[in-house]
């Protein structure tokens, strides 16, 4: 990869993370997306302790 592609790649997960970050939904979707919540909001295995 070289700067340029590093950088478009930096810009495009800045964009996504602010997208996320806009509003609890879009947490929420996140984290369950990820697998590190269930849809209720609880922790999944691998995350819980």
């Amino acid at each position: 990869m070289n700067k340029k592609e590093q950088k478009e790649l930096l810009k495009a997960f800045k964009v996504y993370a602010e997208k996320v970050l806009a509003s609890k939904k879009e947490s929420k979707k996140f984290l369950i997306k990820t697998g590190i919540h269930t849809e209720k909001g609880k922790l999944t295995k691998p995350y819980a302790s």
